[in-house]
């Protein structure tokens, strides 16, 4: 919908990273919860490095260079849910885990 790409300080700069590691994961036949911490670790990358961005998009891009030393809200949301969700599975599968499988 919308015309967010990587670097304009949005949530996109979080959810990008992380698809691109979580494939990259499965694509070099990684296990599941590998790929699901590489996205997660991507996630958190990926937010970390709005801090230092000036907002382009969005409501905070009124902010201008305001906006740079500040993290963006709509990338830390997303990455909470990606971490929240990669964790929630994790743990789902350590609990479900057969012998010899």
């Amino acid at each position: 919908m919308g015309s967010a790409q990587l670097g304009d300080k949005t949530l996109i700069d979080t959810l990008l990273p992380a698809l691109d590691a979580y494939n990259i994961a499965l694509s070099q036949d990684a296990s599941f919860e590998h790929a699901l911490r590489a996205m997660s670790q991507a996630a958190e990358a990926g937010k970390e490095s709005t801090k230092n961005l000036q907002a382009r998009l969005g409501r905070s891009a009124r902010l201008g260079v305001r906006s740079i030393g500040v993290l963006d809200a709509g990338a830390t949301s997303c990455w909470l849910i990606l971490r929240s969700m990669s964790d929630s599975i994790e743990r789902h599968l350590a609990t479900t885990k057969r012998p010899g499988i």
